[in-house]
């Protein structure tokens, strides 16, 4: 992945877009990465598939109340984990 600073980005605008276009380009700030720019396609995949991974755990935590499976982990330990997992994939 490309990297180019915040400052780089801004005076290289055109550039940082059309190197966008091929794959996505990462923008520091202070030294750390801050951003990532895609291409409105690769954005759109993105979402898809954050989607598609939603639509899949909300049909198991269903498949697992049909079973009257029940768990007593909180909210936010399964978000924690549902995040991890999608973090991997």
């Amino acid at each position: 992945m490309k990297t180019v600073t915040a400052n780089t980005a801004k005076q290289q605008l055109g550039q940082v877009l059309d190197s966008a276009r091929t794959g996505p380009v990462s923008i520091t700030k202070h030294g750390r990465p801050a951003f990532v720019l895609t291409s409105k396609e690769d954005y759109d995949s993105l979402v898809e598939l954050k989607f598609e991974h939603l639509k899949r755990e909300v049909q198991t935590g269903f498949d697992a109340l049909d079973r009257e499976e029940f768990s007593d982990k909180t909210f936010e330990q399964i978000a924690a984990e549902v995040m991890s997992e999608f973090k991997q994939s």
